[in-house]
């Protein structure tokens, strides 16, 4: 594939733009000016033509920024309590202490804000809110903080991937004026809803026809997961490619009739999958696939030849000049380098077939190839990939591309027009029943991809991606030097020493909570678990993703300091994924040994004692915790992990000084003022303390007084809600640590997201 001079256009157009990733500030809009002047000067004396897409593409990253920015600052303008006047843009799901979904807010405090930009917001209340509803009520302003690890789900890129630059809190006391809007949209799903709320496969249905995934369970999203099916209930590119052939096949058969409309396939066809999109709402998966589409129609039938490749580039360069933040978001990379792992596969394919008519067997080794192109994909963002994928895609993409969904756009189609009649009522109803039975193969097919799920780490996913790079290069060189490069390039992936040299402690970023891996020589202890709540958890989160993206599916030793939700709340999951081989607690707990003073061991070489507490009780409180000194009897590097002790467990450690006396520590109780004597702290005497809380947290912490406690000591103080992930590094020679989040490095949008009120 070569690339003509506007094709590099457009490429020097995205890589800007993505590039904004990773500026530390944003400038100011002044500098468009000085864009403009550039690009009127390049464009007279016709010199560096290529260099207009970087430039176009700056200026809209500008541009975009400084409004974002400016919005962020109206926000926060008046204080954290202001009122606020917006739309509600998506459904409201319900949380643990409430009802939250995504807003677009008009006014702050009387403030109008840009008219054609509106920011959102995510809005937490006490009741759900209905979408297109106008609204005026009082709110608690917050920044948005999410967590800082190696792996796992990232709140603020995707916010802002989203547009989304503050959550907001309604008290219960808050007054309100809601004046409700019924859109048609609304009005067609609010219909449809009535006639399949009783189907089996309501929450399915509604997804693939409305985009609306909140009635979807955790099963559904594990064993969709499990079968590389994902994408199937997510509308994309098959659902709006499939929509445009349902169009344009009326359109061909509307041209019996009119013969002399030859642009009428094309335009039904636009028609259907603008509707389809336009049903969903508009999500952004929906509109990059039409767009998508729509390029490639309107080029092919001015007759414009352009390969699938650059009409691609063009509907990302389309999409990001838009919104040029998509690229933050996760559903932006799995859309196109889906499609263009599509491309690379039939691309391959044909050059390989070389006239050879084998219809079945060509089909299958796309499939082959396509899962292994996808692979790295689900690798990077999912840390794993599903081993039964090729086999499921194989049988259900074709069932829903030519049977499910066809049928879902014509019970679509007829319940839209049909909505009053009272001749014709059961029809759409005989659809919908119709579209359920032909989700059972489905749903009983999920049932057996249990287990087929396999978790890759970064070496795995990056060797996967090294095969499909080469794969897709042999046609560059000869087979003897093909052959030779891959041997190289192989070779240069491999570690020269399986085991790693050295360990390292982690204290990961869990919010408000604790959980710490050790890992040394290809194993793993972790030291609690973090909270968890209805649905979820910080193991399932974010210790999961860390340990499958490290490699590890097994825990040698888990360690709970004590039984407080926000410590051990992912015991049960971590349990059953990881089957830890030994575990100990200072409670009372079933197949658990006593985590209690001088119940030491010793783990791959190091000295784990226990120096608190005293003895086994019923139910493990703070001055409970299981405190451990972890030693390296090689380097002599002591850390002391001490779990939420208070001040009276800290006076009596410090009568056996020479037990807790460390290089590292963990600050106790998360720096509250319960905790961290002066005494405590001298008797530690640690270079470096490391407490575990959440930026922002409602009780306050750290205090004041305990952090400058640390630090008048002349000990440097790090804590997960300022710093995300921390991990030391300890070797032979030396000791060092080091942080997720280096404020040096803070691209320009974390640092905005997360400043909140000035």
């Amino acid at each position: 594939m070569t690339l003509s001079d506007k094709s590099w256009t457009l490429v020097l157009f995205v890589v800007t733009v993505i590039s904004s990733a990773w500026w530390p500030t944003m400038p100011d809009w002044r500098w468009t000016l000085l864009g403009m002047i550039a690009i009127g000067s390049i464009i007279k004396w016709r010199q560096g033509l290529i260099c207009i897409g970087a430039i176009l593409g700056a200026m809209v990253v500008v541009v975009h920024g400084n409004v974002m920015e400016h919005h962020k600052q109206a926000l926060f303008q008046a204080g954290e309590d202001l009122t606020i006047i917006g739309t509600v843009d998506s459904p409201f799901t319900q949380i643990s202490h409430g009802y939250e979904g995504i807003v677009s807010v008009s006014h702050a405090d009387s403030k109008s804000l840009l008219p054609f930009a509106k920011p959102k917001i995510k809005l937490i209340t006490p009741f759900p809110l209905s979408v297109n509803s106008h609204f005026t009520t009082q709110v608690s302003m917050k920044a948005i903080t999410g967590l800082r690890n190696e792996a796992g789900f990232d709140i603020e890129q995707q916010s802002f991937g989203n547009g989304v630059l503050a959550r907001a809190v309604v008290s219960s006391q808050a007054r309100w004026i809601i004046r409700t809007h019924t859109s048609v949209r609304q009005s067609i799903i609010q219909s449809v809803n009535r006639e399949i709320r009783h189907l089996h496969h309501f929450p399915l249905i509604s997804a693939l026809a409305f985009s609306d995934r909140t009635r979807l369970t955790q099963q559904h999203w594990q064993q969709l997961r499990d079968s590389g099916l994902l994408h199937l209930i997510s509308i994309s590119g098959l659902h709006i490619g499939m929509a445009y052939a349902f169009g344009a096949s009326i359109g061909v058969c509307a041209r019996y009739i009119a013969s002399n409309l030859l642009y009428l396939p094309a335009v039904i066809g636009l028609i259907a999958a603008l509707s389809y999109a336009w049903l969903a709402d508009f999500s952004l998966p929906t509109t990059r696939a039409f767009s998508v589409c729509a390029i490639y129609v309107v080029l092919k039938y001015f007759l414009v030849q352009w390969s699938a490749w650059r009409v691609l580039l063009l509907a990302v360069a389309i999409q990001l000049s838009m919104s040029p933040f998509a690229f933050l978001s996760m559903s932006f990379w799995l859309s196109y380098l889906s499609v263009a792992a599509v491309l690379l596969a039939v691309n391959v394919m044909q050059q390989g077939s070389k006239g050879r008519k084998q219809p079945l067997l060509a089909l299958l080794k796309v499939q082959f190839l396509l899962t292994l192109l996808i692979m790295p994909i689900s690798g990077y963002f999912f840390v794993g990939t599903s081993l039964a994928s090729i086999f499921y895609n194989l049988v259900f993409i074709p069932w829903f591309g030519f049977v499910v969904v066809p049928v879902m756009f014509l019970a679509l189609a007829v319940s839209s027009s049909l909505m009053t009649s009272s001749i014709t009522y059961w029809f759409p109803g005989v659809l919908w029943q119709l579209l359920d039975w032909l989700l059972w193969p489905m749903t009983w097919a999920l049932e057996f991809a249990q287990g087929s799920w396999q978790p890759l780490s970064v070496e795995q996913s990056s060797l996967v991606f090294l095969v499909c790079v080469l794969f897709s290069l042999r046609r560059f060189f000869d087979r003897p030097a093909w052959m030779l490069l891959s041997g190289v390039a192989v070779i240069l992936t491999l570690p020269f020493s399986k085991e790693r040299q050295g360990w390292r402690l982690d204290v990961l970023d869990v919010g408000h909570g604790l959980a710490v891996l050790i890992e040394k020589d290809s194993h793993v202890m972790l030291y609690d678990t973090g909270k968890a709540w209805a649905g979820g958890s910080i193991a399932e989160q974010v210790i999961r993703p860390v340990l499958h993206r490290r490699g590890y599916n097994s825990i040698d030793t888990l360690v709970l300091s004590h039984t407080d939700a926000d410590h051990a709340g992912g015991r049960v999951y971590l349990e059953s994924q990881f089957e830890p081989s030994r575990k100990l607690s200072s409670q009372k707990l079933l197949n658990y040994q006593p985590c209690v003073a001088n119940n030491n061991w010793t783990w791959q070489g190091l000295m784990v004692e226990v120096v608190w507490p005293p003895k086994l009780v019923n139910r493990a409180y703070n001055p409970h915790s299981c405190v451990l000194r972890i030693t390296d009897p090689q380097t002599h590097f002591r850390v002391l992990l001490t779990g939420d002790i208070e001040a009276i467990s800290e006076w009596l450690l410090t009568r056996q000084a020479e037990k807790i006396n460390s290089d590292v520590m963990l600050v106790p109780h998360h720096g509250s003022k319960s905790s961290s004597n002066p005494k405590f702290i001298h008797a530690v005497n640690p270079t470096l303390a490391i407490a575990s809380l959440a930026k922002n947290n409602q009780w306050g912490m750290p205090a004041e007084s305990v952090k400058a406690a640390y630090q008048s000591a002349g000990i440097e103080w790090l804590d997960t809600g300022h710093d995300g992930q921390i991990s030391v590094f300890i070797n032979q020679d030396n000791w060092y640590f080091d942080t997720k989040r280096r404020e040096s490095f803070e691209p320009w949008y974390r640092q905005m997201l997360r400043k909140g009120v000035e």
